[in-house]
């Protein structure tokens, strides 16, 4: 008797700890172990946690309580591109995540497109001062010497922007270049190895890079101003079909067909496509295009594109048509 009333007493101290056990795991998992993300951006949005919650969030900031540890989110919204992002919760703290969501690019006509700024015409010319050559704007003639030149160079070709220039000296390949920075003054020499045959480029706004066009060859190519680096970009396009915009990001229409590499990421491949051009963003910096648009309307390569420089959005025209891509919400 005494053996079974001990037997009762243990399985029945079992069932109890299993049921104390099932409550403490019930209130940690669900009312203890918890935290919170705070998602800031342009309300209305729904975000989605892996494999553990959907929510609409009809404002801004919209709080989402979770079990604490590693994220992975999925926020969306109608008419933009979604952000999937990631997060760590710490238990009973509040993580912020501030969004900034990109509208999917689209074509619209467009009334007019802003006017091409002139190009910068620039001289050099021998300073009877000092008996130097120097760099000068022709487009203001009234203005300073952009840098002065020892050693005349009698034969050039200047590719100048409102910030750098590049001059080349033609008398011989093995000759220097030189890259004028005009904020800081600063002149500094280039091989022209892969530069003598250059035919016309786009600076970017900063003066960091050239992307240029040479003789016998299709595609555009890249001088990088902090290392020197030249190099051949995939991109196949003319001048006028590209426009720096900010943060060193080059936009570009082409009509060369690509591969998908990851989201947005694409590589432009030698083939033409056969569905229309193609839109892009290539960025300087990490050397990568982004894919922004292949739209069916567009069937041409356009005569004028022109990028604002907040990059919200590109004018072009096409077939004596304005047209407009809305990139940003402005």
């Amino acid at each position: 008797m005494e053996i079974e009333k001990k037997r009762t007493i243990f399985f029945g101290s079992l069932l109890a700890l299993a049921v104390v056990g099932s409550v403490v795991f019930f209130f940690w998992g669900n009312l203890i172990n918890k935290g919170t993300i705070k998602l800031i951006g342009d309300a209305p949005f729904k975000v989605e946690i892996y494999g553990l919650s959907r929510q609409e969030c009809p404002t801004s900031p919209c709080l989402v309580k979770t079990k604490s540890g590693y994220k992975d989110l999925l926020i969306s919204k109608d008419g933009f591109r979604s952000i999937i992002t990631s997060t760590t919760v710490k238990l009973w703290r509040t993580v912020e995540l501030p969004l900034v969501f990109d509208i999917v690019p689209h074509v619209e006509a467009a009334d007019a497109i802003p006017e091409i700024q002139k190009k910068i015409e620039f001289d050099m010319v021998l300073d009877r001062g000092n008996n130097m050559q120097k760099l000068i704007n022709k487009s203001n003639v009234s203005s300073e010497s952009l840098a002065y030149f020892p050693k005349p160079i009698s034969k050039f070709k200047i590719i100048g922007d409102k910030n750098a220039a590049l001059i080349l000296d033609l008398n011989s390949q093995n000759n220097s270049g030189y890259i004028v920075n005009f904020e800081t003054k600063k002149r500094e020499e280039v091989s022209q190895k892969d530069l003598f045959y250059v035919e016309d480029g786009r600076w970017s706004n900063d003066g960091k890079f050239l992307i240029f066009r040479k003789k016998n060859s299709e595609k555009l190519w890249e001088l990088n101003v902090s290392n020197k680096n030249i190099s051949q970009l995939q991109l196949a396009t003319g001048i006028k079909q590209i426009s720096w915009s900010y943060d060193d990001n080059l936009v570009f229409v082409t009509d060369q067909s690509y591969s998908t590499v990851g989201e947005n990421e694409i590589n432009l491949l030698d083939t033409k496509s056969q569905t229309g051009v193609t839109f892009g963003i290539y960025k300087a910096n990490s050397g990568k295009s982004e894919l922004l648009g292949a739209f069916s309307q567009i069937l041409s390569l356009p005569d004028e594109f022109i990028a604002t420089s907040n990059g919200n959005t590109i004018y072009f025209k096409s077939d004596k048509k304005n047209f407009k891509i809305i990139l940003r919400k402005i």
